[in-house]
Formats: structure tokens, sequence, C-alpha cells
């Protein structure tokens, strides 16, 4: 058996390559045993695209494999959290990225779930964001602050937004209370689709299946709504100048 440091020519030196063979001769049966256990370690990172197969008993093993694994193991944690605990994804087909406060610009959507993580213990929520996409992001001291308070609870329908102060960068949170009200908040509903529409980003039908399906075609409504008002009023003023 070998591990050798060499990267192969063919994948780059992001790859070692390991030998694992359990037909190899003067091996006792613990060693075959183990070796064998092995090999098939080899075959499942195979399968999960941590390592290629160079036929026979050799592979090309990543070389960040214990990271990704690790970072594969907390995703499934977080899934089976949400799975356990939260509120139910509007459709499966949603991604899934972790959300760096330091990357944060502006985001809403309904917080499915809090957890935290067995390794680190650090706290986080699940956010479902109104673009499609499902947020993993590790909380704040503000949102510590408002969870003691009761606040930011599963199904509530959030905006996080990063504001620079002159004492530092600030996470201004507004909490808007229970996701499906938010469904039938005219005004809410209202102001997005124009906010959307005069930063020229018309609101998008992705769609997705649920909650998420919901919002965004009452968004899509409330824009056509405002689309509609603004062609009457064009015909009025052009009425208004033709009686002139």
């Amino acid at each position: 058996m070998r591990d050798a440091s060499n990267p192969n020519a063919d994948f780059g030196p992001q790859y070692f390559e390991v030998v694992r063979n359990p037909t190899e001769p003067g091996l006792s049966e613990t060693a075959r045993l183990r070796t064998q256990h092995e090999a098939s370690g080899l075959a499942v990172l195979h399968r999960m695209g941590l390592a290629e197969s160079t036929g026979g008993v050799s592979w090309l093993v990543r070389r960040d494999c214990e990271q990704a694994l690790r970072a594969m193991q907390r995703s499934a944690d977080r899934q089976k959290t949400l799975a356990e605990h939260g509120a139910l994804l509007s459709d499966d087909r949603l991604p899934m990225t972790t959300l760096e406060i330091r990357d944060l610009t502006s985001i809403e959507g309904r917080i499915l779930v809090h957890g935290e993580e067995d390794a680190s213990g650090r706290s986080y929520l699940m956010l479902e964001g109104t673009d499609g996409r499902v947020y993993h992001i590790y909380r704040t001291p503000e949102m510590e602050e408002l969870r003691s308070q009761r606040r930011l609870q599963t199904n509530s329908f959030i905006r996080l937004r990063k504001l620079s102060t002159v004492r530092g960068p600030l996470v201004e949170i507004q909490d808007m209370g229970d996701s499906e009200a938010v469904l039938r908040n005219k005004a809410h509903l209202r102001d997005t689709a124009r906010e959307m529409i005069r930063q020229g980003a018309y609101p998008p039908d992705g769609g997705w299946n649920g909650w998420l399906g919901r919002y965004q075609k009452a968004l899509v409504d409330a824009a056509f709504a405002l689309e509609q008002e603004k062609a009457k009023e064009r015909e009025r003023r052009r009425s208004r100048d033709l009686g002139r």
C-alpha cells in the first residue's frame, strides 16, 4: 500500500495518489480487511466527486477532501435540523448556500428554522429568500437581541440590510411577522414591486411551489396593477391635452 505525494499530470497538484490493494500478497487477515474497507471508502469518495479512479487499485484523491467532507456534513446537519424543526420548504428544488454577513447587502424572506452547529456551537438561521435561494446565515448580536425578545420566530418574514455607520457596518433587521400575512399585505407588495420596477428589475415568477411561489405571484400581480394604473394615468393626460 502507498500514498504517493507526486501529483498526477492529468489531474494537477490538487490531487494525491492513493493505492489500496486488498489482494496484495503477504497481507495479514486484519490488514486485508482494513485495506478492503479503505478501498470501499475511496469508491464512496469517487461517487461524491472527491476522488477519481485511475483503474485497478489506484485513486486520485482531492487534497481538500477533509474540508469538503466537513462542509457536506454541516450541510446534512442543517437539512436534518430543517426537516425536524423547521417550517415546510416551499420547493425542494431551491438551492442552498451560506451567506456571510460581510457579503450581505440586502435580502428578505421567511425564516425556515433556527439551529446551532454541533462542532462550533455557532447559532444560525435558514432563510428562504424571495430571490429563490435558501440562505444559511450565522446569527449576529443584533439577531440574538431580537431572539431574546421573542422576535425572529420561525415562519416570520424578515428583511436584512447592511448599513455603513461611523461605528462600522450595522445589520438593520425588519421583522414583519407572519409570512402568510405578508401575502395579504397589499401596501408591502405594492411598495416592493414599485421599488423593483424603479431599479429596472420586474418581479420574477420563478415557477416555484409553496409559499415562495405564492409570494412571487403576488408581487407580479402588484407590479401588473401598478403598470395598469400608469397606463390609465397616461391615457387621462392625453385626453386632457386633446381637450384643451
